[in-house]
């Protein structure tokens, strides 16, 4: 085996539970020699893969690693992991997948795609309405505290379903979706349809994201939904654990 093999065996065993590493526990894990642990650990260290701490002689991962995990998330952003599931769920289920985010008061759709089902309901890209008469919409507005989510929707409090509602009705449907990280509704705005969304984040670029899969409400039992339900809450909580999203990371 060469250096370059060993030495990528030695990075792949740094993770959450192991943010550090030390030459027994390496030798140990890898069954390999003292000597050659060390030397390539100063080696990984001087290439700043790994970064030492001379005070209890351990290796944690070292600048160079934030540097090419910068790149690689430059490159993937929210919407090319929310798009995948959009696919995923439309495929599995036959309705309609929509994902967008959250713009003052308003939703602003940026991906509507339909399935295979007969009756369909989609809305067009770049298509805004009040952000609380969308699923992906509250979906979002969940994620913030009371105060925040008044405040958002109040700058459009004379429109749609916000100017029917309460502080305290408001406040009752955002605890509920903050209870499960699923946002379910039925007949929100367009009588007979069903909807049942998440959002997720990107901590580095403080964006957020919301995605669901919308239905006719005759077209699906509650056995339906809530396996509607369970596949989104996996979508989400895969993006969110590799965005490393607390939201999905630590629910």
């Amino acid at each position: 085996m060469s250096s370059l093999e060993t030495g990528l065996r030695i990075l792949s065993l740094l993770s959450e539970q192991r943010p550090v590493l030390r030459v027994g526990e390496v030798c140990r894990e890898l069954d390999l020699p003292k000597a050659s642990v060390s030397r390539l650990l100063k080696t990984l260290s001087e290439a700043r893969l790994l970064e030492r701490d001379d005070r209890d002689q351990s290796y944690a991962a070292g600048g160079r690693v934030l540097e090419i995990a910068g790149l690689y998330l430059a490159r993937h952003n929210l919407l090319d992991l929310v798009r995948p599931a959009v696919d995923a769920l439309v495929r599995d289920f036959g309705f309609t997948g929509h994902a967008g985010i959250v713009s003052g008061p308003e939703r602003v759709l940026l991906l509507a795609q339909q399935g295979s089902y007969a009756l369909q309901h989609t809305g067009s890209v770049a298509e805004r309405k009040p952000a609380f008469d969308s699923i992906i919409g509250r979906a979002i507005l969940a994620r913030l505290d009371d105060a925040q989510a008044l405040a958002q929707l109040d700058l459009g409090r004379e429109r749609g379903l916000r100017a029917k509602m309460s502080d305290q009705q408001v406040k009752a449907e955002l605890a509920g979706i903050r209870t499960s990280r699923i946002a379910r509704s039925s007949s929100l705005i367009t009588i007979g349809i069903s909807s049942i969304g998440a959002a997720v984040a990107d901590p580095g670029r403080n964006e957020v994201m919301g995605f669901c899969l919308s239905f006719p409400t005759i077209a699906a039992d509650p056995t339906v939904q809530d396996r509607i339900a369970a596949s989104v809450a996996h979508h989400a909580k895969a993006i969110g654990m590799r965005m490393r999203d607390a939201w999905w990371t630590n629910p």
